[in-house]
Order: structure tokens, then sequence, then C-alpha cells
């Protein structure tokens, strides 16, 4: 008996030491924390492996499926935009993963949900979204709607609705397994995605002009990651993200919005979802994302909200009256600075008090809240619904920005930042780290200044690394030559590194000026993204990945 207890006491020893023993660096805290909690508990992972300086999105993949396979864990599905596999494993498998000179990071696959609906100041009543934002003096006095612009809505689906006939021109379905594509309508459950749609693209069709998105000509594009009720995970999001920067060019996507958050857990720099987002914004995509719904504390930047290179934006409440005096932030609206990184976020503000917009028949929403159905005059049956949030508010810039790429459809996406955050109504009284610098207006399409917005802030780790190889050789461009004291964490001053030289591990790529670089041969499918489905070829029929990729080659 003397001697089984000690075996077992052992045993226990082992194990716990065992779990202990892993790379702090090389894995997300909370990951870590329950991992060495509970070792034998299975966790949902996205495996990152070392971006070798010439190794394919497809070749890491495969080498992060080899990692997590010598673990006994089950690999999912690749996600080349962050250079890994989604899986699940043990966490002692987990901690494990640490240890192998392969693996770059162990992610957590976070939830994602999208705030449907917050109660707080639920009695109160705003003016017409679409007003506050003067698009319709673009209308009037531009003619400018948004032709020739597509917008992805990366949400919970789209409803086929009359008020955007003709204008959702593909959709994918990520929450299925394998993903489903089609160049029709693949509808929305959950009843969010297709609000969300129509604050950008409806044209009042139902309603007599009545209830109107911002950019009424412009296209959708429907990717479903989000079920029936809100909620997701970071994995099946990321493929949504490489599946629209692997089809930007064969859709003309020039804006990507993200209604939805995740719990921040660690800075930007270690976040998969900053990685693609980031993707995205260098590839040539404006990413607008939700602020969150957990104002008014502070530090409530949901992500991707909180990457510096994402425009967040925050829901603006203009209490029912005409009056600017009474006009200030939604009560639930995400507040900053950024939680760890502690950036300036959001960056600008939008309607976001009860918006009346388009309706799904049948979908969660619409059977939660019957209350929340609107009625066009002489209509027979609800056509529209009423919702609160920054998920409403993001849209409405979505569509201010596909306004903008109309008139000046060379503008980067740090030109229309700039023009974004200066073409807004101030608002004097309210806190930078509530509003941003002000109220989304279309004040920007009046405007010719062409500065893009520098971002002093560094790139997500992982997604500098992946770009190493594509920028190797190039003439390298400091931010500035007096940063962190004129030299590196080396003492190495700065006009003295060289690619050969250069302290990747440490501090001295923060100081790379990203955006001078040339990037107009980046070999995105190379680094980015995956052969994960299909897309629709110009006759409306489905093709594979694989022959997306060569048009976007060529």
């Amino acid at each position: 008996m003397v001697a089984l207890c000690a075996v077992l006491v052992f045993t226990s020893m082992a194990l716990a030491a065992e779990a202990r023993s892993y790379d702090p660096d090389k894995i997300d805290p909370l990951l870590a924390q329950q991992a060495t909690a509970d070792p034998d508990r299975e966790f949902s992972v996205i495996v990152r492996v070392q971006a070798a300086r010439s190794t394919r999105a497809a070749e890491r993949s495969a080498r992060a499926r080899e990692a997590v396979r010598q673990q006994g864990g089950t690999a999912k599905f690749s996600l080349g935009i962050v250079g890994g596999e989604a899986a699940r494993v043990t966490g002692r498998a987990a901690l494990a993963l640490t240890r192998n000179h392969e693996v770059d990071y162990v992610f957590r696959d976070a939830p994602i949900s999208a705030t449907f609906d917050p109660v707080a100041d639920a009695e109160k009543v705003v003016s017409p979204a679409v007003t506050l934002t003067y698009a319709n003096y673009a209308w009037s006095y531009l003619n400018i709607c948004g032709r020739g612009v597509t917008v992805a809505v990366v949400d919970s689906g789209v409803h086929a609705h009359a008020d955007l006939a003709g204008r959702i021109v593909a959709a994918a379905d990520f929450t299925q397994d394998p993903a489903v594509f089609s160049s029709t309508p693949l509808g929305d459950p959950g009843g969010h995605g297709t609000h969300v749609a129509g604050l950008v693209a409806g044209d009042g069709a139902s309603s007599a002009a009545a209830y109107m998105g911002v950019a009424p000509c412009s296209r959708i594009i429907d990717v479903r990651v989000l079920d029936a009720y809100g909620r997701s995970s970071t994995s099946t999001v990321l493929r949504g993200l490489q599946w629209v920067l692997a089809n930007r060019v064969t859709y003309g996507i020039r804006v990507v919005n993200l209604s939805f958050g995740a719990q921040v857990g660690s800075s930007y720099r270690r976040d998969p979802l900053s990685v693609a987002a980031e993707a995205l914004v260098f590839a040539g995509l404006n990413v607008v994302a939700a602020a969150g719904n957990g104002g008014p504390a502070s530090e409530t930047i949901v992500a991707p909200a909180n990457d510096p290179f994402v425009l967040a934006v925050g829901a603006f409440d203009d209490a029912g009256t005409p009056r600017p005096k009474d006009d200030t932030i939604a009560t639930f609206s995400g507040r900053g600075p950024s939680k760890f990184d502690s950036l300036a976020k959001p960056d600008l503000v939008a309607p976001g008090r009860k918006v009346v917009s388009l309706l799904s028949p049948g979908s969660t929403l619409a059977v939660q809240y019957p209350d929340r159905l609107v009625s066009a005059a002489g209509a027979t049956v609800p056509q529209y619904f009423r919702l609160s949030g920054t998920s409403m508010a993001a849209p409405l810039v979505s569509g201010l920005i596909a306004l903008l790429l109309e008139k000046e459809p060379t503008l980067t996406p740090f030109q229309v930042r700039y023009r974004m955050k200066i073409g807004v109504r101030k608002l004097e009284r309210i806190a930078p780290f509530d509003a941003g610098a002000g109220l989304a207006t279309a004040a920007p399409l009046w405007y010719t200044d062409y500065t893009a917005q520098v971002v002093a802030s560094p790139l997500a780790d992982a997604f500098a690394e992946d770009l190493y190889s594509s920028f190797y050789g190039q003439p390298i461009q400091w931010r500035s030559n007096g940063y962190n004291g004129g030299v590196d964490s080396t003492g190495q001053e700065w006009p003295q590194i060289t690619w050969d030289n250069i302290a990747w591990d440490s501090i001295s790529w923060e100081n790379i000026a990203w955006e001078r670089f040339s990037w107009e041969n980046i070999a995105w499918e190379n680094i980015a993204w995956e052969n994960i489905g299909g897309g629709i070829d110009g006759g409306g029929q489905l093709t594979n990945v694989t022959n997306l990729r060569w048009q976007l080659v060529d």
C-alpha cells in the first residue's frame, strides 16, 4: 500500500512538473493558465509555426498539422492567413507544443460574438442614422451612392431582401463544414448580418426610400461566420477573412465590415485577429470594426477593433432631438484606451441608438424581439427592424467609405483613414477615449487632401515576421532615427542596421516605416491564405480557390 501511494504521488508530481514545463512567451496567457490547471482537458487552439523565409502558407499549415499530430491532437483546418492550423489538443499537449522549435505561438481559439441589442437606455429614441451622417447630401449634390464599390459583410449572413436586390454578388458560409459558397444569397438565420448590410447598402425599395443605407448603390459580399445566435470562434472568423483576402480582386472588395468582437486577452501584437486584419489593410482593404458594447467602463474596446490599423467605431446617441447640446455617446459604447496597449480608441463614432434597417424574416432576432419590427407606411408585413449597438455604427462608417471610394477609387486605406478622421463633426464636450476624433460624416467627399495617416504603432508580431521575405532587400526606412534614444535594443544605431543584422526578435522592426515599402508585388497567396473553399467565376459558376489563386497571381 505504501509503495502504491508513493507511485501515485510520484506520478502526480511528474504530471504537474510536465504541465509547468513550457515556454510562456509562446502561448496565450489565459490558455497557459487553464492548461496548467487542467492538463487533461481538451482545448480549441490555433497553432502557428515559425515563418521560414521562403515557406508558402500551405507548407506552414502542414508543419503545424504535424506538430499537432505529434502531441496526439486533432487538426481541424488550415489557417494560412496566420501561418498555421486550427486544432483540438489537451492542455498538456498545448503546453508541450511551446517546446517544439517549429512552433511560433499557440493561440487560444477564443469565442467571438455579436451583441445583438443592448438594453441600456432602451427608452431613448434617436433621429435617422443616415441623416446624421449627411450621406444624403452626397447622393443629391455629388450623385455618389457607392457605385462599383463592394463591401464584405462578415457576419451572420444576409437575407435576400428586396432593398438589396441584385447587389448581393456572392456568399460564403464558414459556419458549416465544409464551407458553402454560392453566387446567390444563402440567407441569415440570425438577422444581425442583414441589418448590418442594410445600413451599408439598403436602397429603401420597400419603404419608399424612408429607410436607406449610407451607400445604396454599393454591392455586398455575404461572408457568414456567426451562427444564428451571434456566436463564433476566432478560427471560423479567420477562415472568412482569408477568403475575403483571396477573393478581393475577383469581386472588387474595398471595405470589410466586422460588427462583432472578442474579449481582449493580450496585446494586439499577439492576437491572430490582428494578424488577419492587418493583412487585409496592407493588401488595400479598409477594415472597419465595432468598438464593442462593454461601456461605459474604460478599456472595453474589443478585438480586432483594438488593432491600430483597424478603424474602430463607437456608438453615438443624439437623444432623439435636433439639439446638439444633448448629444452624447451611447452608454453601452466601448471606451478606450485599448487594454494592454493603451492605444487611443475608438477612432470615431457613428449613430448607434435604435437604428432602423433590414429585417431577416423568421430569424433569431425577429422571433426574440417582435416589438422591434418596423413596417413602412402602407406595408402589410414588417420589412425592417430596430437595433442598437456599435454593430450598427460600424456599417454606417463602412458605407461612408464606399461613397468616398466611388469618388476617388485610388485612395489607400491610410488615406481613407485620414480623410474620415478629419471629416468628422467634432464633439467638444466628449472625451476622446469615448468619441475618438468625433462623429463620422460624409464631409470627406468634399476634401482634396491626399495625406496618408501614419500609424505609429508596430505591426502584429506574426504579420511582421510573415512580411520579412517579401521586403528583404528593399531599403529599410525608419520611422524615426531618434526612436528609443537613437539605437535599437542592442545599442546599434538605426542607420547602421541592415536586413542581415536586424534584431528581429527584439525591438528593431518596431521602428520600421512599413507603409513606405513597395507593396505592389506582394504575393499574398504565399503568406496569407490557404485552399479553404471556392469562389464564383464571371458566369456565376463555382470555382475552387486554386483557380482564383492563378487569377490573382497573373
